[in-house]
C-alpha cells in the first residue's frame, strides 16, 4: 500500500513538472511573431492608392493583433512570462493605433492622400519590448524602418 501512495504521490508531483516552455522553443515563437508584424508593415509601404493604403493599414492592424495573440499563447519560461505580457500588450495596442489610423484616414478626406509617413507609438513601444528580450537573453531582431 505504501509503495501505491509512493507512486501516485510521484505521479502528482511529475504532472506539476513540465509545464514551463523552454527558452529555445519561445525565441521562435517570439521572432516569428515578430516577423509577422514587420511583414505587415512592410506591407503598408507598398500602398498604390488611398484606399489601397487604407486597406493595407487594416490588414496590418489585424495581422500585428493576430501576432499579440499568439505572443500572449506562447509557452514563455518563467523568467519570461513579464516580459511576454509586455510584448503580447504592446502590439495589442499597436494594432488598435494602425486601425485608428486607417479610420482616421478614411474619415478625413484627402488625408490619405497626403500622407508622405507615419509615426506609430506602437512601433517604439514594440522596438522597447523587444530590447527588453533582447536584455534577457531572447535573439530577436527589432522591426525594420520601411
Amino acid at each position: 500500500m505504501r509503495t501505491l501512495v509512493a507512486a501516485l504521490a510521484a505521479v502528482v508531483l511529475l504532472a506539476g513538472c513540465g509545464g514551463e516552455g523552454s527558452r529555445e522553443d519561445f525565441q521562435v515563437e517570439i521572432v516569428a511573431a515578430r516577423d509577422r508584424v514587420d511583414d505587415a508593415l512592410e506591407q503598408v509601404t507598398n500602398a498604390t492608392s488611398a484606399p489601397d493604403l487604407i486597406a493595407r493599414l487594416r490588414i496590418a492592424a489585424a495581422e500585428v493583433r493576430s501576432a499579440s495573440q499568439d505572443v500572449a499563447e506562447a509557452d514563455a519560461p518563467d523568467d519570461l512570462q513579464d516580459e511576454e505580457r509586455a510584448l503580447a500588450n504592446t502590439l495589442q495596442a499597436f494594432a488598435e493605433e494602425l486601425a485608428a489610423t486607417a479610420v482616421t484616414l478614411e474619415e478625413l478626406e484627402g488625408a490619405a492622400q497626403e500622407a508622405r509617413g507615419f509615426d506609430f507609438d506602437g512601433w517604439t513601444e514594440t522596438q522597447k519590448r523587444l530590447e527588453e528580450l533582447r536584455q534577457a537573453g531572447v535573439q530577436v531582431p527589432n522591426l525594420e524602418r520601411h
